[in-house]
């Protein structure tokens, strides 16, 4: 079932999920910084003026990717935005903006989402206490109103819970 995109919180989202491709696949095409984060900011622009009528969150990726694309072609294809570039925009993109490897990391965290949604509630608030806010296993107890003890089996199971899951990432 679509799910429906109708606040700023949304966009902020989609920006937040989506910048790091958006930005491979313009580095990809145009191998300038500059001219990549102009296209960047002019998809996500796009998508924001879009926004009412995009039915399915998960489907933007696409769009975004196919806009970016698009839009990076149409840069390289404008004489007058062909001036000389700085020294360092002159490289191809660095390794960790690769499209591939940014869409294996979008993957992964899809997968940990997946894992961490199929945890038990407390277990999963265990882990998110610990891992995300920081928590010591002494204050995790006194937010869960469990002893010490329960903390680190629930942590225990967590990460025996992903390192299974999980385990095709390795």
């Amino acid at each position: 079932m679509p799910v429906p995109v109708a606040t700023p919180d949304d966009f902020a989202a989609i920006v937040r999920g989506h910048a790091g491709l958006v930005r491979a696949t313009a580095m990809s095409i145009l191998h300038s910084r500059a001219d990549a984060d102009d296209v960047v900011q002019e998809t996500f622009l796009a998508s924001w003026e879009h926004l009412h009528t995009i039915d399915d969150v998960a489907a933007i990726g696409g769009w975004l990717v196919t806009t970016a694309r698009r839009r990076s072609v149409d840069r390289l294809r404008c004489a007058t935005n062909q001036s000389s570039t700085e020294l360092d925009e002159t490289y191809a993109a660095p390794g960790e903006w690769a499209p591939a490897v940014v869409a294996e990391r979008a993957e992964l965290v899809r997968g940990a989402r997946r894992v961490l949604a199929g945890l038990p509630a407390t277990q999963r608030r265990c882990w998110e206490l610990r891992h995300l806010d920081g928590l010591a296993y002494q204050e995790i107890a006194e937010v869960l109103e469990v002893p010490v003890s329960t903390v680190r089996g629930l942590l225990v199971r967590s990460r025996e819970t992903f390192e299974r899951e999980m385990a095709g990432w390795r």
